[in-house]
């Protein structure tokens, strides 16, 4: 079966031609790694100009925040972006920067081209095309895609993967599908040759993991991250050291399974802050009806292998996994949610902010973004209240802006 995204935008948005200067004052500020109280954040044409207390006398328009506190735009470092409209999404929910781990080759360039010319949508970087073996974990949406079934074709795989300028490489094991059903999984070879080609490339190396058996592989074969953790089982402490100790980063997606259990969509639908923004699309995704979840789905074992990466000092990275072939996973509100089930697995809000701010701008080489510092690109996100005490406090966004340009965000 094909599959086939439909995504009309109900967006009515307003942009000035050019990026806006203007200070933020009286704010609590969020800078990507620490907390400030009662400063003011000058913009000029796009960058942040300066972080401090004396910009009373700059000439351009003040907004004052008493009350509110300032964040680095947020960046969602997995989804699986199908239409422009779901970058349109994203941005409405302070999501400035999103990095996509498998993108189909007929989706691609638009959003490429709408992300470089449009200010209404997020920022987007892309694996392109995923590695993963003939009949594996990726080819089974109904849409052809190149596979690599041994050391010769990974090679060309990387090759032709770099010619395209793709952002990084994201490779497939799926060590739960393949005990459970025989779905094909790479083999430890092809694993390494495609880590070791893409690296002589210059590029970073993600891997799609579910089983400890793929965590240690990928380990042992020189990943830079994994995209998910294990899922056959809770507290692994000596897997998870392993991983700190190989400077590996993780992005626990506590989301699908948050998902596929309806737990994720229940509290989103709920909250006043969220459902007014969402557009019909997500609306729709978020209230499907499904069957019964596969046995052994626990949020529960998910977060006591996340509490264990936690305890073993892994840096995490955020990532909701959004995806129309993902249940009840959306892109831009599921981040937040996100952000809520690493706190309830030990972060505290402040450290959960890491995880979509800097912890990605500093894992992924993004030098311009994730901070609010002099120089950096003015990705921003203005919320009523304080998110280091209360981290469902992202969700009440006052104001975005991209690059210095606000988005003019209203409600459906």
């Amino acid at each position: 079966m094909v599959l086939v995204v439909t995504f009309f935008s109900l967006l009515v948005v307003s942009w000035d031609a050019f990026p806006q200067s203007f200070v933020v004052t009286n704010a609590r500020v969020f800078d990507g790694k620490m907390v400030y109280t009662n400063m003011d954040v000058v913009v000029r044409d796009g960058r942040i100009a300066s972080l401090g207390s004396s910009s009373i006398s700059e000439d351009i328009p003040h907004i004052n925040a008493v009350g509110e506190t300032l964040l680095p735009g947020l960046i969602d470092a997995h989804t699986h972006t199908q239409e422009i409209g779901q970058l349109e999404e994203s941005l409405r929910f302070g999501i400035t920067t999103v990095l996509d781990m498998g993108t189909f080759p007929p989706y691609e360039i638009p959003l490429r081209e709408a992300a470089a010319t449009r200010t209404d949508v997020a920022d987007f970087r892309s694996a392109g095309i995923l590695a993963t073996a003939p009949g594996g974990h990726g080819t089974e949406f109904g849409i052809e895609i190149p596979t690599v079934a041994g050391v010769e074709e990974a090679v060309d795989f990387v090759r032709k993967r770099s010619q395209e300028n793709v952002d990084y490489l994201k490779i497939v094991m799926n060590g739960v599908r393949a005990a459970r059903s025989g779905m094909p999984t790479l083999g430890e070879d092809t694993v390494r040759a495609l880590v070791n080609s893409g690296h002589e490339a210059g590029l970073m190396v993600l891997a799609h993991v579910e089983s400890q058996g793929d965590v240690r592989l990928a380990i042992s074969a020189g990943v830079d991250g994994l995209v998910h953790h294990w899922r056959d089982s809770g507290a692994q402490p000596e897997l998870a050291g392993l991983l700190a100790a190989n400077n590996v980063f993780v992005m626990p997606t506590l989301t699908a399974i948050d998902g596929l259990l309806g737990l994720g969509p229940q509290a989103l639908l709920q909250d006043e802050r969220v459902v007014p923004y969402l557009s019909d699309l997500a609306y729709r995704e978020l209230t499907k009806e499904l069957p019964t979840p596969p046995p052994g789905i626990s949020i529960t074992i998910a977060n006591q292998a996340t509490t264990s990466l936690i305890r073993a000092g892994v840096q995490l990275l955020a990532g909701s996994d959004a995806f129309t072939g993902n249940p009840r996973i959306v892109h831009g509100a599921s981040l937040h949610r996100l952000l809520e089930l690493f706190v309830d697995a030990g972060l505290s809000p402040t450290e959960a902010l890491r995880t979509a701010t800097s912890n990605v701008a500093e894992a992924f080489g993004l030098s311009d973004r994730g901070r609010i510092q002099p120089g950096f690109r003015a990705d921003l996100v203005l919320v009523r209240g304080d998110p280091t005490e209360d981290i469902t406090v992202t969700r009440d966004i006052l104001r975005v802006w991209k690059a210095g340009v606000e988005l003019q965000r209203q409600s459906f």
